[in-house]
């Protein structure tokens, strides 16, 4: 008995077959094991449909009789409209009734037992006729965010809006210039352009780069450009149409993909669309109720009292479901993503995609595989995607034929996490395994894995932030430089698209935005960094086993975690052909002392994949060897 009396873990085929994420219309075997002491009347499975909040019961079975301990089990076959369901379990004894569900709501795996109805177990259940686009799950991506990363030559002066502040030094740090309420009076820009990109996109193939992410590049009136002018328009501080053509065609040609950032929750207040201060050659919603963008918005009280995107007014928000707004943006002929698929782009990034609706998510994603379904919709979420409520609504994200892609900010966390100290391997490993049950595969495989991106402080100064004070600044920089190393090699190494921000790779620092968008320091690159994410990024386009391979995750000692990653028979986890491979990646945070561990691998010779004259041999299948402080490793299993 595993130190419980009542024992499930949804980890273990044992205990829930198959693991994780189920189609719609399968059958899922659950079982748990009761303590022969307790005098069981019967064991009874909970489990509740989340659509319909539909509750039901089993009795489970008695299966077997051994060493002291019932095994009780059932199978539930799964509803065939994608859903949640929830599961605990009912344990009736001759003087009381006990009940065994999870720990808490946000970790799978093991449970405890309550005296009253206990957190659920969840199984997502999904439509496995949808699948992510196999070019993407095996993609590396670069995040730029546009008027800082290149600029040719000097800044179009006359293009920029008026309350703009124009850097004539690259070099300078992005500012916000406020006025007493806090609002920006002015932004300030530094004059990158597509044609910039373009000039770059050697660079950025050199780092095994497959997708440019761009934050958003329409006309607006910011350097962000989330408060979107013209959405048929490229910003003429970036550039052209024209430009943005070619950029695709040119990133095509080095077999590059782009991926553009879909504001389409609120619009700029300064735009043909709302136009507060008639600055555009329209007739927009501020302006008059007769506005034929006027149904677009929530007036409470015309023209000055709207509803905004957080009670920013320079940012409107549009009604979702407002039919000519869906017209506009999807479905007319010279709607906003028919006109750019006619340029040739077919991936887009949706912002804050908790405010738009499934439904209109759901038109896009058509929309999109309509013309090409290779498309990739990718939306932004900052927690687990599955179980994500917005708006007094479950979202259908992985549900299917909704998004192909998140966002994973809950494994940004968990790495920085660990590296600093505020949550050790074990839990590390219970929460990767959550999302892995929680995910369906497809997905889990397919999510956006970064450091860092323009809405969070850039890695290099978190992990710096949260060292010892005593370190020394020479101490500081080896620490970082080990530990920045570590985590992106584990990025690169994991399930998903991992994506790197712009200049993380050149050592850029910086603190929450606008500190963390700063221009890329051409020809001041920390060379050994970036010539580490090339190697990083060979290395994932030289093993399959790294991006679609199966995975197993070790917590090693509370200092050292690592997981592996192998093909097998000739195919990857999705059954498609790849050559047979077994890697081992391992890491030890302690930034003074050496771990010693042994794990149980594949027998044989290990090699480290950075320097090929390291070899470890496991004997009779175990694997044991001496980590040093701050150490991290990769192993290819020498057939």
């Amino acid at each position: 008995m595993k130190e419980q009396d009542i024992y499930h873990n949804s980890f273990e085929l044992s205990y829930r077959e198959p693991f994780g994420a189920a189609p719609k219309g399968s059958n899922v075997s659950l079982s748990i094991d009761v303590n022969s002491h307790f005098q069981v009347s019967h064991v009874i499975l909970h489990y509740i449909h989340d659509r319909t909040d539909e509750a039901a019961t089993k009795e489970m079975d008695l299966y077997s009789e051994q060493h002291q301990l019932y095994s009780y089990e059932t199978t539930v076959t799964m509803p065939t409209e994608p859903q949640l369901i929830w599961y605990f379990f009912e344990i009736v004894l001759a003087d009381k009734t006990l009940y065994y569900g999870r720990e808490n709501i946000e970790e799978s795996g093991e449970g405890r037992m309550y005296d009253h109805v206990p957190p659920s177990w969840q199984i997502t259940v999904y439509d496995p006729g949808y699948e992510t686009p196999k070019w993407w799950k095996h993609a590396t991506m670069y995040h730029i965010f546009p008027d800082r990363f290149h600029r040719l030559n000097a800044p179009q002066l006359d293009q920029a809006p008026k309350s703009s502040l124009m850097h004539s030094h690259w070099e300078n740090d992005p500012i916000y210039i406020r006025n007493e309420n806090g609002d920006v009076v002015r932004w300030d820009f530094f004059g990158g352009t597509l044609q910039g990109i373009i000039h770059k996109l050697d660079y950025i193939r050199s780092l095994g780069v497959d997708v440019i992410y761009l934050n958003p590049i329409f006309e607006a009136e910011s350097n962000h450009r989330y408060d979107t002018g013209d959405y048929h328009q490229i910003d003429p501080l970036l550039g052209s149409k024209a430009d943005f053509e070619e950029l695709i065609s040119e990133a095509v040609k080095r077999n590059i993909e782009i991926m553009l950032d879909g504001v389409f929750n609120h619009t700029g207040s300064n735009s043909i669309y709302f136009n507060e201060r008639g600055e555009y050659d329209s007739v927009g919603a501020y302006q008059s109720t007769q506005s034929p963008y006027y149904p677009w918005y929530t007036f409470y009280n015309h023209p000055d009292e709207y509803e905004s995107w957080w009670g920013v007014g320079t940012l409107p928000t549009v009604k979702k479901e407002n039919e000519s707004f869906q017209k506009f943006l999807i479905h007319d002929d010279d709607s906003v993503i028919k006109t750019w698929q006619r340029s040739g782009l077919n991936h887009w990034r949706l912002d804050v995609a908790d405010e738009l609706t499934d439904d209109l998510i759901k038109q896009i994603y058509r929309q999109l595989k309509s013309v090409d379904e290779s498309s990739v919709l990718l939306g932004e979420v900052w927690e687990d995607a599955s179980n994500k409520i917005g708006h007094g609504k479950r979202r259908e994200y992985l549900f299917g034929g909704v998004l192909d892609s998140i966002m994973n900010y809950p494994f940004r966390k968990l790495l920085l996490g660990f590296m600093t100290g505020e949550v050790d391997a074990y839990f590390v490993q219970r929460r990767l395994l959550t999302l892995s049950e929680h995910y369906p595969k497809h997905y889990f495989y397919a999510v956006m894995n970064m450091l860092s991106t323009h809405d969070v402080a850039r890695v290099k100064t978190l992990l710096t932030q949260a060292l010892p004070t005593d370190f020394t600044e020479e101490d500081q920089m080896a620490a970082v430089s080990d530990q920045v190393k570590s985590l992106s090699l584990w990025l690169y190494a994991f399930p998903g698209v991992p994506s790197l921000y712009y200049g993380d790779e050149a050592g850029v620092t910086g603190g929450s935005d606008p500190d963390n968008r700063k221009p890329f320091p051409w020809g001041r690159e920390e060379q050994e960094l970036v010539a580490w994410y090339q190697q990083i990024g060979q290395w994932r386009k030289d093993h399959v086993a790294l991006r679609t391979g199966s995975w197993l995750p070790h917590a090693l000692h509370k200092d050292v975690f690592g997981f592996e990653r192998w093909t097998l028979n000739g195919v990857d986890t999705f059954g498609d052909p790849a050559k047979d491979e077994h890697m081992l990646f391992l890491t030890n945070r302690h930034l003074h002392d050496s771990r010693n561990i042994t794990l149980n691998v594949r027998k044989g010779k290990w090699q480290d994949v950075n320097n090929k004259k390291r070899i470890f041999k496991a004997k009779k299948g175990a694997l044991t060897l001496t980590l040093a402080p701050r150490e991290t490793l990769l192993l290819r299993h020498m057939h």
